[in-house]
């Protein structure tokens, strides 16, 4: 995830995060267990009792009850007057660890006890749980999760008894603080809740496994319609790329789905060359790496270590062909080749400088989204030179490749609708993004002859219908393969998101038919635990064949996981030993043994058919000037670039309600490129309104895209964010600077409003109408590339809507999110000037808020409770201050 920090960029969870220390963390896999640590109370509390609370009204009774099992702290608690709030909490504490007495938390990952409560008592809501230890340093080590009552056992005088086991990561600190908290979540609790048999040990999470993979049976070729011709975006591929397409055509035609997993036989977390192998005895029928390693990034760009016996990273040539011998294994297990591209941010490369060696492209700055990258890399721009050096990497990849008749699924510039990476929809305009997608198929292709490539493109899910999905596609002469990606948080047992996967599913599936394409989802799966994952809890342990029932009934011709690093970080389940591995083993070989599921041992050998490649299109046109969303208010020139064998390129100008303005003849400038002017005499017949240019190839609209005539950008001062007053009113120009991020089923519709109670003062403000389901999130994004070393704080007028969602401001700083919790604010309706100091903002990978690199500001609106909510915030006058004056 894409979307991959690893500390992985994910779709928008904002939720509480596992906070780790910044120092003294050791890698779970490697702790070796302490001695186990128990405080039972048959004699009393020991030392432990009442030490706080947060967001809890009044001061709950603490006292010691021998009257429940042996023994119990029992807490009086009432959650009622916070029913509305999703956090409410009381703190037990132990009295004898202290800053004179520290415990030694090396060696321990897990805080457990039994809690008694009344079930009658909890009509609504849940109850929640909180560990939280640190040390004199500041170091600290908390953990939380939901009570999971579905396994509590009656224990007589109304009360039930369920056992809590709350797993933290290992920390090599001496904690002077170790605290328990009991947690109310829109529950309106009120009565005794009894702890006991509270223990501090260590649980390395694994299992012993009761399902055995099965040899399964080749695909029955019998059983596939295999096409004869198949449409390509390049009229030259290789035959075995044409025959490819057939195959996996042909496959997503029956209910068979191939399974890829990202750096199968590059990274691991148990023993062997591959995971996937050490689980079922076979390969994925996919095996994806990513442009990263041509540079010699095998794992720093996940931030991670490599488990033992991964291949050290080299650099240069040596990097290429490493790359080329680990696909080349790849196609001779039967799998398919497929190389995925986190591209680094260009801009910070060519700060490195040249060297003889060429540039340094090593490193994961695909994060790092200032430098408005886009723009500088296309030809013209002072980064086009460092960019295509390295195309050229990954072209010397595929050249290698191609002399031996290897096809390769190649996925560049994925999940492209969010803003995590810098080709990202905050960061560059949809007209922009579909250039760069184009430019390099076209030098990839055109310039150096790279004739084995299937071009995958894979925006991030959800979508809410085919325009929506299509909003930055690059058109169907440079697509073959339209897919997406999408990942489910912390699955739930009786949540909705498989059916938000289906619908996904239908939504792709009938663009690509519409489109005459094939189509897939080259990255799915599971995130929990701190990004990944998850060694334990999974609630859905079955969930790789739930995923496999719903793929099977569409078109997905595969799906793919993301990558295993180690035993700590990894997408994929994996086996330890030959008995013991993840606690998802056995349902992972229930997918593996399904027949629908497809790896490497059950594929046919494809490229004895006989199939021919034809081309996609005869010719296309592009716009390459203006782009999207820009503002013409001065005469300037239409460009576009044509291909294939066409007689004429001509261009359209359309005024707001479509009505044709001027067709211009177009100048044939250059092989290619075609151009014509907006003069000053068609910007006034046309006016001040959003317009529409067009290419026309042979009288065709090949392309077109909307722009601002005669709405002039006014420059905000570095520390406004928005004032939402330099729109013109107009929301399409609104939504061309806001890019908008969310959760399955929900939806965010940013729009301007001028009524008096939802904005500040005079003018317009932002209407933030957002629709959540069931554990969802939605927000908008605006992206900024600030200095704010000026300042110490960030301001905002809001009118909340009293609905009490978790409510949160997010700022961007050097690729990493730090957030501020307002669902406090979001309870109440009164309008409010809000200003919350930097020092506020938590990193959600525990990094350090820099001021003077600002990349985005987002606000986002998360669900609390079970019902789906539709309403509004508005918001008005968004900029840094200094809070001291």
């Amino acid at each position: 995830m894409n979307k991959k920090l690893l500390q992985r960029v994910i779709p928008m969870t904002l939720s509480l995060s596992l906070l780790l220390p910044a120092a003294g963390v050791i890698e779970a896999g490697a702790a070796q267990p302490a001695v186990r640590q128990t405080w039972e109370f048959a004699q009393g509390a020991q030392d432990w009792g009442y030490v706080g609370k947060w967001a809890y009204k009044g001061k709950p009774a603490v006292q010691y009850d021998k009257s429940v099992g042996k023994g119990a702290i029992r807490v009086d608690v009432d959650f009622s007057p916070t029913a509305d709030k999703d956090w409410s909490e009381v703190k037990l504490g132990d009295a004898a660890v202290t800053k004179e007495k520290p415990m030694a938390l090396k060696g321990y990952n897990r805080l457990s006890y039994d809690l008694y409560y009344q079930p009658a008592q909890l009509s609504k809501g849940t109850l929640k749980t909180k560990v939280y230890m640190k040390d004199e340093g500041g170091h600290e080590v908390q953990s939380f999760l939901e009570i999971e009552r579905a396994g509590a056992v009656d224990a007589g005088d109304g009360l039930k008894k369920v056992h809590v086991s709350v797993p933290f990561d290992p920390a090599d600190i001496q904690a002077s603080l170790l605290n328990l908290s009991l947690v109310g979540s829109s529950t309106d609790y009120k009565g005794p809740l009894y702890v006991d048999n509270i223990c501090l040990d260590f649980d390395d999470g694994y299992v012993v496994r009761t399902v055995w993979p099965v040899k399964q049976e080749k695909v029955k070729e019998k059983a596939l319609k295999i096409p004869s011709v198949v449409q390509l975006t390049d009229p030259a591929a290789i035959d075995n790329a044409a025959k490819l397409y057939a195959y996996m055509k042909a496959m997503a035609d029956t209910d068979y789905v191939l399974y890829g997993h990202m750096n199968d036989l590059l990274m691991h977390a148990g023993p062997g060359d591959s995971d996937t192998y050490g689980l079922v005895r076979d390969y994925p029928a996919v095996m994806p790496i990513d442009a990263m390693t041509l540079a010699g990034s095998n794992t720093e760009y996940q931030n991670h270590e490599p488990a033992p016996g991964a291949l050290p990273a080299v650099t240069g040539k040596a990097a290429i062909q490493r790359a080329v011998e680990l696909s080349v294994r790849v196609h001779r297990k039967g799998a398919i080749v497929s190389l995925s591209a986190h591209m680094p941010n260009f801009a910070q490369v060519a700060e490195k400088g040249k060297t003889a060696d060429g540039y340094d492209y090593s490193g994961f700055t695909s994060v790092v989204t200032a430098g408005d990258v886009v723009r500088r890399v296309m030809p013209g721009g002072d980064l086009n030179e460092v960019f295509t050096g390295y195309l050229d990497k990954i072209a010397d990849y595929g050249l290698a490749l191609q002399k031996q008749g290897i096809p390769v699924l190649f996925r560049p510039y994925h999940e492209n609708n969010g803003s995590w990476f810098w080709w990202g929809a905050a960061h560059c305009s949809a007209s922009e993004f579909k250039n760069l997608f184009r430019y390099t198929e076209e030098y990839l292709r055109d310039v150096r002859g790279v004739h084995n490539f299937l071009y995958v493109y894979s925006p991030n899910g959800p979508f809410v219908d085919e325009d929506d999905y299509m909003t930055r596609y690059p058109g169907d002469a440079f697509v073959d393969i339209p897919g997406f990606d999408m990942y489910q948080e912390k699955p739930q047992k009786k949540d909705g998101w498989m059916d938000s996967f289906s619908q996904n599913m239908d939504i792709v599936q009938s663009f690509a038919e519409h489109h005459n394409k094939l189509t897939t989802v080259p990255e799915a799966g599971i995130l929990c635990g701190k990004d990944t994952l998850g060694r334990t809890g999974a609630q859905r342990k079955d969930w790789f064949l739930e995923a496999l029932d719903v793929l099977s009934r569409h078109k997905m011709s595969y799906f793919s996981t993301w990558s295993n690093f180690n035993a700590d970080v990894f997408d994929q389940p994996y086996m330890v030993d030959k008995k013991r591995g993840h606690e998802m083993a056995d349902g992972f070989t229930r997918f593996y043994n399904d027949p629908r599921s497809v790896f490497a041992g059950q594929m046919i050998d494809y490229t004895k058919w006989k199939v021919s490649g034809a081309p996609v299109q005869k010719a296309y046109a592009y716009i390459l000037t203006p782009s999207s969303n820009s503002r013409v208010c001065e005469p300037a020139e239409i460009r576009a670039k044509a291909a294939g064998t066409y007689k004429e390129i001509r261009f359209a100008l359309r005024g707001a309600k479509g009505e044709l303005v001027a067709e211009l003849p177009a100048q044939n400038v250059s092989p290619g490129i075609y151009q014509a002017a907006i003069t000053k005499d068609l910007l006034n017949r046309i006016g001040q309104t959003v317009g529409t240019v067009e290419v026309l190839q042979d009288g065709r609209p090949a392309d077109r895209l909307k722009v601002f005539f005669n709405m002039p950008f006014v420059k905000a001062p570095a520390e406004e964010v928005d004032t939402f007053e330099s729109y013109y009113g107009d929301n399409e120009m609104l939504k061309g600077a806001y890019s908008t991020n969310c959760g399955p089923g929900c939806s965010i519709m940013p729009a301007l409003t001028v009524k008096p109670d939802e904005r500040q003062g005079e003018g317009h403000g932002l209407d933030f109408h957002y629709k959540l389901v069931k554990g969802g999130w939605a927000g908008v994004i605006k992206s900024m590339g600030a200095d704010w070393s000026s300042y110490d704080a960030v301001q905002f007028w809001l009118k909340p809507d009293g609905r009490g969602q978790r409510f949160l401001i997010q700022i961007n700083t050097d690729g990493e999110d730090f957030e501020v919790n307002l669902t406090d604010l979001a309870g109440t309706t009164a309008p409010q000037l809000v200003t919350i100091p930097f020092s506020r903002f938590q990193g959600k990978n525990g990094g350090q808020f820099n001021p003077a690199h600002i990349q985005h500001v987002a606000f986002y609106c998360n669900t609390i409770g079970e019902d789906p909510v539709d309403s509004h915030f508005y918001i008005d006058n968004v900029k840094a201050v200094n809070s001291a004056r």
